[in-house]
């Protein structure tokens, strides 16, 4: 029986996550096919928006680690290797990062993988502020219907317009997104590990740094510098503070709880020293 001959698409089309939505999405969960061709990789990942970014960027400009940036969106860049658009021959270590997987995480229970993943998560305020205020529609729609919209009850997500605005508010599609999200990393510690998941609190990462960040890099078993941490800045959550009295309470009525509980799986060792 003949069968049909998947065509990927020329990476040149791909130049944004919009494009990348439209030509690599559709193909299915096949995000991370070429990840066994890159043997202890680090992965960085978590709800998008809570600071994956900045992390990714340090470990990327690590001493034993491939810079393989090409554009000014690492992400991006990364997809498009283990996806396997781009040409890209291995020759060392690489930190990916891999937010961008969303609804198709279980990829990362491949029984061909070694990888170390380092979680991030954020206090919800800092991220649903971020995610209303830095986002244009198409980012903020994407992640809620992949993770999101599930979260739901059922008469509105059986909706097939529920995303649109004036259905579901911008505040409550973020919330939504960040719930649905956020309970992926439920699922991978259960199944992956504490030898091989950690997870950590972005806020309590910058906030203590110089004791946090090498205890990571003990983890992904990677020599540390101290030079390190002066590249991760300390982000600002005073921004959040610019909701009303009435959306932070929606925010923390929805998101609070999985937050608490996914603080839960932070070890004491990666908490700014007072923590709770």
């Amino acid at each position: 029986m003949a069968h049909d001959v998947i065509k990927l698409p020329s990476a040149d089309r791909i130049t944004s996550w919009k494009s990348f939505n439209r030509h690599v999405r559709p193909l299915g969960c096949a995000f991370l096919k070429r990840l066994p061709e890159f043997p202890e990789s680090v992965l960085i990942s978590g709800c998008q928006r809570s600071g994956t970014t900045a992390l990714a960027n340090v470990l990327t400009q690590s001493d034993g680690m491939v810079n393989y940036y090409v554009s000014k969106h690492g992400e991006l860049d990364a997809a498009l290797i283990l996806a396997g658009i781009v040409p890209h021959e291995p020759n060392g270590r690489y930190c990916f990062q891999t937010t961008y997987v969303n609804e198709c995480y279980h990829e990362y229970f491949g029984p061909d993988l070694r990888f170390k993943m380092i979680w991030v998560i954020r206090n919800p305020l800092s991220v649903i502020y971020s995610m209303t205020h830095n986002w244009k529609d198409f980012a903020l729609n994407d992640l809620f219907l992949a993770s999101g919209r599930k979260c739901m009850e059922d008469g509105i997500k059986k909706t097939l317009s529920a995303w649109i605005p004036g259905v579901v508010s911008r505040i409550d599609r973020a919330c939504y997104a960040y719930i649905g999200k956020t309970m992926h990393v439920f699922e991978l510690m259960e199944k992956l590990g504490p030898e091989t998941l950690a997870v950590v609190d972005y806020d309590h990462l910058v906030l203590d740094k110089s004791r946090i960040l090498p205890r990571l890099y003990q983890f992904i078993n990677l020599p540390y510098n101290e030079k390190y941490a002066d590249l991760l800045n300390p982000g600002s959550v005073s921004k959040a503070q610019q909701f009303s009295a009435d959306e932070k309470g929606r925010i923390e009525a929805l998101c609070q709880p999985i937050y608490q509980k996914a603080l839960e799986l932070v070890p004491a060792h990666l908490r700014a020293t007072g923590a709770v």
